[in-house]
C-alpha cells in the first residue's frame, strides 16, 4: 500500500514539475487564457477552468462555476451533439424560406463571393514575449477585410506541449459541420475567409483586427475598430499543480444535453 502511495505522490510531483505554457489575452476588456500542458488545453476565465480537453484520453470537460455544475464527455459524443446541433440549425433555417426564396438568396450570394478578389500582404514582424510573429493584411480587391499577425514559433512550443493532429480532430468537426450547413443552403465558403485560414495554417493567432466583408472604405469605421482591444498580454511558463485539472469534481455533474439546457435556463432566468 504505502509503495503505491509513495508512486502515485511521485508521478504527480513530476507532473507539477513540468512547465505548462499559459497565454493569456485581452479581448475588449476581458481577460482568458490558454493553458497547454502535457497533451492537454484548458481554457480560464477569471483564472476558473471552464473547459479542459484532456487529449490522453480524448475527452472534453465544461466547468460552470457560477451553477456549481460540468460535463465531461468523450469525442465521439462530443462529435455526434455537434452534428445533431448543426442539423437542428439547418433544419431551422430550411423551415424559414420557402426552396424558391432560397435559390435566389444563394445564387446573390455566390455571385457576390465570385466577384470577391482577396490577396494579402506581409507588413512586418512584431516580438510577442520573445516569440516571432508576422503581420499580415487581408484584402477584398482594395480593401483591407482583416490585420492578422501570425505566430510560427509560438507555433512550434504550443506543439510541443499538445500533438497538433489532436487539435486538428476537433477543429474538422467544426469545418465539416460547416460544410454540411453551407451545401444544406446551397452556398460556398467565401474566398476571402478561405485565404485567412489557409494563412492561419501557418501559425498561431496572437491578434486580430477584422473589417468584416465589405465593398467599400470607410476609413472612420475602420479606426473605430482599430481601437478594440485583442491583444496578447502575456506568456509565461510556469509549474502546474495538477489538482487544478480536477478540483471541479466536487461541482455536480450532468450529462452534455442536461449541463447545456442548465446554462440556457440560467440565461433565460437573468433576462
Amino acid at each position: 500500500m504505502k509503495k503505491i502511495f509513495f508512486l502515485t505522490m511521485g508521478l504527480l510531483m513530476l507532473i507539477s514539475l513540468h512547465s505548462a505554457l499559459i497565454i493569456t489575452r485581452s479581448e475588449m476588456g476581458f481577460v482568458s487564457k490558454e493553458l497547454y500542458h502535457q497533451n492537454i488545453y484548458a481554457e480560464l476565465h477569471f483564472d476558473h477552468i471552464v473547459q479542459i480537453w484532456d487529449f490522453n484520453s480524448f475527452e472534453l470537460t465544461l466547468i460552470n462555476h457560477e451553477l456549481q455544475i460540468y460535463t465531461t464527455v468523450d469525442f465521439e459524443t462530443f462529435k455526434g451533439y455537434a452534428e445533431r446541433q448543426n442539423q437542428a440549425e439547418i433544419n431551422t433555417e430550411l423551415r424559414n424560406f420557402d426552396e424558391e426564396r432560397r435559390n435566389l438568396m444563394a445564387e446573390a450570394t455566390n455571385r457576390l463571393f465570385a466577384s470577391m478578389r482577396p490577396h494579402f500582404t506581409t507588413v512586418d514582424s512584431i516580438d510577442v514575449f520573445g516569440y516571432k510573429a508576422f503581420e499580415f493584411h487581408v484584402f477584398n480587391s482594395d480593401i483591407i477585410t482583416q490585420k492578422i499577425w501570425i505566430s510560427n514559433d509560438l507555433q512550434n512550443k504550443i506543439n510541443q506541449e499538445i500533438n497538433p493532429v489532436n487539435i486538428k480532430r476537433v477543429e474538422q468537426v467544426f469545418k465539416d459541420n460547416r460544410e454540411d450547413y453551407f451545401k444544406a443552403i446551397g452556398i460556398r465558403l467565401d474566398p476571402v475567409t478561405m485565404l485567412i485560414e489557409s494563412l492561419e495554417t501557418t501559425g498561431y493567432v496572437v491578434q486580430r483586427v477584422d473589417y468584416g466583408l465589405r465593398n467599400t472604405r470607410d476609413l472612420e469605421y475602420e479606426a473605430e475598430i482599430d481601437k478594440l482591444e485583442n491583444v496578447i498580454t502575456d506568456i509565461i511558463e510556469t509549474r502546474v499543480d495538477p489538482f487544478i485539472f480536477s478540483y471541479h469534481q466536487r461541482f455536480r455533474q450532468l450529462d452534455y444535453n442536461a449541463y447545456h439546457i442548465a446554462l440556457i435556463r440560467h440565461a433565460e432566468s437573468l433576462e
